[in-house]
């Protein structure tokens, strides 16, 4: 897929990374721009003066990194495209990312196809946008053209003997003008014979089926007007006359083409769009809805939106919504829908209340739609990688300084305590050097698993680093945490790891204390770990004050 007016700016500060990748995304674009950085690349982001559809950039980098680049980027225009392509999973860089709202996330070294995947979904969103503007111009030119439309009323014996101002300027005659003129002088020459007849008819009182008529009338400047015609025999002075109304239908033709063209735009456009009436009835999707869910339009269509309901969401949630669109105001969200085999799907969706002109009451809503699932998917999984040991599963460095932060200001407020524990595997070098590493971490996600079926739902577990791990343990005295790491250390020396047979492991735990901070509740376990290891390891030990006491 290539966008002929498509601009992409490529960001990395590695030569051979950089040129390597440059040929593969010229295949997308009509126009790349290159930098070194992330200065240069903002440079010349500004200097395009927002004709940037696609930013693609590494994070880090010299002079300026990607994150900060693509934050200054985000505050010149809000929704521009980018996707990031690095080799670093870091915590705080993934969270920056996330909070930025990128487009698309590439590991190092770079999977063409994934690449590819990224940028052609860049591309449709960017299609997307242009067809909502055509659709949105195309409503307006709309709007004008019926606002405009006027009712011509004529009278006619053989010669006309009344004309309003309306229908006297359609056709570009005075009316003292018209009211020297036969009544079928307006008619293109061939149908003038047919009207002179039905003229006489009409004056002899005769009547005919109401019938509206497309008519061609010939204005004083010889041009073309198509008028929709209907005409009556009425009693007029003692006799008879026709009376005649004429719309200008002209420009209504061209509107008519315009509305096909509007309509052939929503059934080709990806996002999802669905009209229901006042009571909730669907009256109209369009075919990115049918593809996207896998209902038929006839199984959609006089049902309501009930019909994609996952169970996902709280009644207050629609509560909300309705509360919104009710009170005739738009309402954005994120919908958690089914499709009609059951799959949960992310819907991020826009309801838009359409309002009668005569009187200001709801007619109809209308929703548009985009399928975001891949986007959240995407988030979730970035989320996880920022907050999860990638080998064991469990919460990370990062997660757990966040989680001793949120546990010292909880027992500060609640005047409560808790206890820290951190572990560490004796020996574990042992292990790596005997059995190699793999077998090594084999170990360190078979202790992970251990450790966790003997903690509360309500303790805290996390890789520290290499073979360390901490413990949180809210709500818990000196007795229970003292307890609760026999237990633990009892467990790992009662399990047999694979090959390796019983390992052990040194706990220093403490309690939290009104006066403690994150910095000197680290020292006073770490210290308490290091006595358990120098009193010969496979213990626990709890430190107080300034001292470790033995357990």
């Amino acid at each position: 897929m290539k966008k002929d007016n498509i601009t992409i700016l490529y960001v990395e500060d590695e030569q051979n990374a950089r040129e390597a990748l440059r040929r593969f995304i010229e295949r997308f674009c009509k126009r790349l721009y290159l930098a070194e950085n992330g200065e240069e690349g903002l440079q010349i982001y500004k200097e395009q003066n927002g004709e940037i559809d696609i930013v693609i950039s590494d994070i880090r980098m010299p002079k300026m990194n990607g994150l900060d680049m693509v934050a200054q980027m985000k505050c010149i225009r809000k929704n521009q495209l980018v996707i990031f392509t690095t080799a670093h999973i870091d915590s705080e860089y993934l969270f920056k990312a996330i909070e930025l709202q990128v487009d698309g996330y590439v590991a190092k070294p770079v999977d063409l196809d994934k690449l590819k995947v990224q940028i052609e979904k860049c591309i449709i969103e960017i299609e997307a946008k242009e067809a909502q503007e055509l659709l949105r111009e195309s409503e307006e030119r709309t709007k004008v053209v019926l606002e405009t439309s006027q009712l011509g009323v004529f009278i006619y014996k053989e010669k006309f003997v009344y004309v309003n101002d309306i229908f006297a300027q359609m056709v570009g005659y005075t009316k003292e003008e018209l009211y020297e003129m036969d009544s079928w002088a307006l008619v293109e020459d061939t149908k003038k014979e047919f009207i002179h007849q039905t003229v006489f008819k009409r004056l002899r009182g005769e009547n005919f089926p109401l019938v509206y008529n497309d008519t061609i009338l010939i204005r004083k400047d010889g041009t073309p007007l198509t008028c929709r015609v209907n005409t009556n025999t009425i009693r007029y002075e003692g006799g008879y006359a026709g009376l005649g109304t004429a719309v200008d239908i002209t420009d209504l033709l061209h509107t008519q083409e315009r509305l096909k063209q509007l309509a052939q735009a929503m059934e080709q456009m990806d996002e999802m769009v669905r009209i229901t009436d006042k009571e909730g009835y669907i009256t109209y999707v369009n075919e990115a809805l049918v593809r996207h869910t896998g209902y038929k339009k006839s199984e959609v269509i006089g049902n309501t939106n009930r019909l994609f309901k996952s169970g996902k969401h709280s009644e207050a949630f629609y509560r909300k919504m309705y509360e919104a669109i009710l009170n005739k105001e738009s309402y954005q969200a994120t919908f958690i829908n089914a499709k009609k085999s059951g799959e949960i799907y992310y819907e991020d969706q826009v309801i838009t209340p359409i309002l009668s002109e005569e009187d200001d009451t709801i007619i109809y809503f209308v929703s548009t739609s985009k399928d975001i699932t891949e986007s959240v998917k995407m988030q979730e999984k970035m989320k996880a990688l920022a907050t999860l040991d990638t080998l064991t599963g469990i919460k990370n460095r990062y997660s757990m300084n966040l989680a001793i932060e949120s546990e010292i200001k909880r027992s500060k407020r609640y005047k409560s305590s808790f206890a820290i524990m951190m572990f560490d595997i004796d020996f574990f070098k042992r292990v790596n050097d005997t059995y190699g590493h793999d077998m090594g971490d084999y170990v360190l996600e078979e202790f992970s698993r251990v450790v966790t079926a003997n903690i509360r739902d309500t303790d805290i577990f996390g890789r520290w680093g290499g073979e360390e791990f901490l413990l949180l343990a809210p709500n818990e005295t000196y007795d229970g945490a003292l307890i609760l790491a026999e237990k633990i250390r009892k467990s790992v020396e009662l399990h047999n790891f694979e090959r390796v047979g019983q390992i052990t492991i040194s706990i220093g735990f403490t309690i939290c204390d009104d006066n403690a901070d994150k910095e000197r509740l680290l020292k006073r376990v770490d210290e308490a770990l290091y006595e358990a290891k120098e009193r010969g390891r496979n213990r626990v030990v709890y430190y107080e004050c300034n001292c470790a006491q033995m357990c």
